[in-house]
């Protein structure tokens, strides 16, 4: 589906609340909307200014109103910490509808004192979509080390409700995941924490014909290191979702839990 209101797209690759690896990237739409242009990337080294704490972000975020935002953190939260029942009647009988997805999937498969396939309450169908469709392994919403940057998350998704309502003009996306459809796995494996990592994003940027630099933004901005380029690829994955070029979640109940945007492969 074309969402033709957005003109621009802020990437942010989200840090945790008291860290300094928050990044901002700003996109705008090209004069013939052929394109977009990266017209800012901006992390705690450039000039005097502060960290992207809670603040500093969330004043940036208010101020562009009819902003397409893409975050690279969990939006929504696992069934089971956001369940409303007053006690668990158990994972076996539950009659949520994310957790009979979660049951129906497993198909019988958990062996009692065995190691479970999935836990709803750290990870949500997207992650497992994307692991087992796309073979693709995202970062579990509540898995090891991730419950700071997932509160903070969540604590973003309230604060710009009023401005930036979720899945309309804020979406959650995956650089790893948008890299690996639209280019070899191992290009995507290797852009960062790799001897040739600085390459392997140059020649990425390179071959995304439709993203460019604006004068001022220049391309080695978006290089100088992953969190600056994982915000340039938020933004460019919130381009690709205004022009309808993102995998849309087929089912009600894995949309409602919460779905992380990639692109369609492209067609060869």
């Amino acid at each position: 589906m074309l969402r033709p209101q957005f003109t621009t797209f802020i990437g942010v690759d989200l840090g945790g609340g008291k860290g300094k690896n928050t990044a901002v990237a700003r996109l705008e739409l090209t004069a013939d909307a052929g394109g977009a242009s990266v017209v800012e990337v901006r992390d705690y080294g450039t000039g005097k200014e502060a960290p992207w704490y809670d603040d500093r972000l969330l004043a940036y975020l208010r101020e562009h109103t009819q902003a397409l935002i893409a975050i690279d953190a969990p939006l929504t939260l696992p069934s089971c910490v956001r369940c409303q029942l007053p006690a668990c009647p158990g994972t076996d009988v539950c009659d949520v509808p994310s957790i009979s997805w979660f049951r129906d999937r497993e198909n019988g498969a958990r062996v009692a004192g065995k190691k479970p396939k999935y836990t709803p309450y750290t990870q949500r169908a997207s992650e497992v979509l994307l692991h087992e469709e796309r073979g693709i392994l995202p970062r579990e919403t509540l898995g090891q080390g991730m419950g700071p940057l997932t509160a903070r998350a969540a604590y973003l998704v309230k604060a710009l409700a009023s401005t930036h309502p979720l899945n309309e003009s804020l979406i959650e996306v995956y650089p790893k995941a948008t890299l690996t459809q639209l280019f070899e796995a191992r290009m995507a494996g290797r852009y960062k924490r790799s001897g040739d990592s600085p390459q392997t994003r140059l020649d990425i940027l390179n071959a995304l014909s439709d993203l460019k630099f604006a004068p001022g933004a220049w391309r080695e901005h978006g290089l100088a290191n992953d969190h600056k380029f994982d915000a340039v690829i938020c933004a460019y994955t919130a381009y690709l979702w205004s022009r309808g070029a993102c995998v849309e979640p087929t089912d009600a109940v894995v949309r409602d839990d919460g779905w992380i945007y990639f692109p369609e492969k492209p067609t060869t």
